[in-house]
């Protein structure tokens, strides 16, 4: 009696892992599949079978992926292709040296660092890969790594906040809780409902954030629409809830926001610094020392907060939201310290 698989069963395995290292690779259609197959199996894999017969028999396989591996392959509308989302069956595991150093990578590489959402990135799809009880393993020791830097942040997290966070973080679910913001004049909390994708600490600021998706705030005023990134301060977060909603696959590009301003000859002419939150696409030099830069951001808030360091030595040109956002806070400075020589008490 033959124990084991049939020689067929271990081409259908076969064909399968392959349709899953595709799918790892990036978004792909049913036809990168098939090419994916034929290429690693021969052009036999699926019985010299064409157009919709080829078709047929790569969804065959899909399904197998998801029932018998356990691996969700699916189609993503928003990335246009099959992609690898979050599998009850592991697809990877490391030794936790490894773990450690992924850790150090995403404390090194965070926000305003080079090259931080390509690193991101990468951690991100290995976080996915990664079974749930090393992704927990994960998260312990980037804390850690935080805690024996001897960064500390000084707030007081809400009973509950920090722990639930990490499971949500652990388990790649949807949170709602209740935020403090500065920026609303009513000084009222809002609820927000957010995909959580990242935290960090923050060693200028010296404060936790948390990094996520806003899919929509409520308020005095009602519902409000975002679908856009926020950093939200951890110690500014209360009454944490975890949504049954899954994380997709992969986190939603952010938007991009345009960048440009002047510099004065006295800061430019021993070079252009690069600043936190703002990708420099073109520099050009001029006569007298100055300095023209264009960019871009993802976040005009901490593009703003940036660029205000240079104090009278930079001159915002645009794009529109850095701009609008720069007059304003230029504006209330104004207002707060007055006309020069005037006192503001008086």
């Amino acid at each position: 009696m033959t124990r084991g698989l049939r020689d067929s069963q271990w081409h259908v395995l076969r064909r399968c892992l392959a349709i899953v290292r595709r799918a790892q690779r990036g978004p792909c259609s049913w036809r990168d599949l098939a090419d994916a197959v034929l290429a690693e199996e021969g052009p036999e894999a699926y019985g010299l079978a064409e157009g919709e017969a080829l078709r047929r028999r790569v969804e065959k396989d899909l399904a197998r992926v998801r029932e018998r591996l356990l691996v969700e392959v699916l189609y993503d509308r928003r990335a246009e292709g099959y992609v690898v989302g979050d599998s009850p069956t592991a697809l990877l595991d490391l030794p936790d040296e490894d773990l450690t150093t992924i850790a150090w990578l995403a404390e090194t590489f965070g926000p305003g660092s080079p090259q931080h959402r390509e690193v991101t990135a990468l951690l991100n799809r290995l976080r996915l890969y990664l079974a749930p009880e090393r992704r927990a393993e994960l998260e312990r020791r980037h804390t850690a790594l935080v805690l024996d830097l001897g960064r500390r942040d000084e707030d007081a997290f809400g009973p509950g906040v920090w722990d639930t966070l990490t499971r949500a973080l652990v388990e790649r679910r949807r949170v709602e809780f209740t935020y403090l913001s500065p920026e609303h004049a009513d000084r009222a909390p809002r609820r927000h409902v957010v995909d959580p994708w990242e935290r960090y600490f923050d060693a200028g600021r010296g404060h936790y954030y948390l990094r996520g998706w806003c899919h929509y705030t409520c308020g005095p005023r009602g519902r409000r629409e975002h679908g856009r990134y926020f950093d939200y301060r951890v110690g500014r977060i209360s009454e944490v809830v975890l949504l049954p909603h899954k994380l997709p696959p992969a986190p939603p590009p952010a938007p991009r926001y345009a960048v440009e301003y002047e510099l004065s000859p006295r800061v430019a002419r021993l070079g252009i610094s690069r600043q936190r939150g703002i990708d420099i696409l073109e520099i050009q030099r001029r006569p007298d020392d100055s300095a023209l830069v264009r960019g871009e951001t993802d976040n005009p808030f901490w593009a703003v907060q940036a660029l205000l360091a240079y104090g009278g030595e930079c001159r915002v040109l645009g794009g529109p939201e850095v701009l609008a956002r720069i007059r304003s806070v230029v504006r209330s400075m104004a207002e707060l310290y007055g006309e020069e020589g005037e006192d503001p008490r008086e």
